[in-house]
Parts: structure tokens; sequence; C-alpha cells
């Protein structure tokens, strides 16, 4: 393969990480409403905690580095809940009932 190729290659498994976070924040939105509706802060610092160990675990097995992995889920994190936190001062839509 030549240089460009490798690129070319690269290049759609970076747009795959795009989508695929685009994906990982799409649930804020329900992730949020859930917390509000049930009174639960955005942070939770032991979900935080297993899902760094979990993909620092993950990383390991695929012999990958973990600690810039942990800084990727920390960053990943950090977006989810700063996108939770503008869901939660979004007035949410009353319900109407049928008759």
């Amino acid at each position: 393969m030549t240089i460009e190729e490798v690129r070319a290659e690269i290049t759609l498994i970076d747009e795959e990480i795009i989508r695929l976070i685009a994906q990982r924040q799409s649930f804020a939105g329900k992730i949020a409403a859930i917390k509000q509706e049930r009174g639960i802060p955005v942070h939770d610092n032991q979900r935080k905690t297993d899902v760094l160990e979990y993909v620092m675990k993950l990383a390991k097995g695929n012999h990958i580095d973990p600690v810039p992995v942990k800084v990727i889920f920390e960053t990943l994190i950090a977006m989810n809940e700063k996108a939770q936190r503008a869901a939660m001062e979004k007035p949410i839509p009353k319900r109407t009932t049928r008759k």
C-alpha cells in the first residue's frame, strides 16, 4: 500500500470514530431526562470510575496504552455531562392527556 492509501484508510476510521462519538452523545438527553426525573445529579463518580476501569481493561486487552484511552474517555464523559446539563436547562414539555 502507498502512504496515501494507508492515510485514506485512517481517514475512514476517523470518520467512524466521529460517528460513534455523535451516537454516544445522542444519549445525553435521554440520560438527562432520567436523571432529572429521579433527582440524580449529572456527575456520577462511581459510573465514571466504572467506565474508565472498563475501557482501560479493553485497551490492555487490545494491546493499546490504557493511559491515553483513559484521557480520551474522561473527555467523552465530560462532553456527555456538559450535554446533559444543557438538556436539563431546557424546559420539559408538558404532557397532554387526550380525552
